[in-house]
């Protein structure tokens, strides 16, 4: 069934889930909940929400998803 899934596929897994229990995590421990928890005066599952899980790391994986199967190609053409 995995059989021809590209190793980098499960990092992008591993990295997407494992902020996502992260920041799970620090919601369950917050006394006063996240909501009234700010970062730079944004109110904080805006900012790892929406901006840096949406954003940043949706950005971070596509490349990776494109750029390391690419030069794995690259290099078996070389061989």
């Amino acid at each position: 069934m995995f059989k021809g899934i590209h190793p980098i596929f499960w990092i992008g897994i591993l990295l997407m889930y494992g902020f996502s229990v992260i920041f799970w995590i620090w919601e369950i421990a917050s006394d006063v909940g996240t909501i009234h928890t700010k970062i730079f005066g944004i109110p904080a599952p805006w900012v790892y929400g929406n901006f840096f899980m949406l954003f940043i790391l949706s950005l971070f994986i596509s490349w990776m998803y494109y750029y390391f199967p690419a030069k794995n190609a690259v290099k078996r053409k070389e061989d």
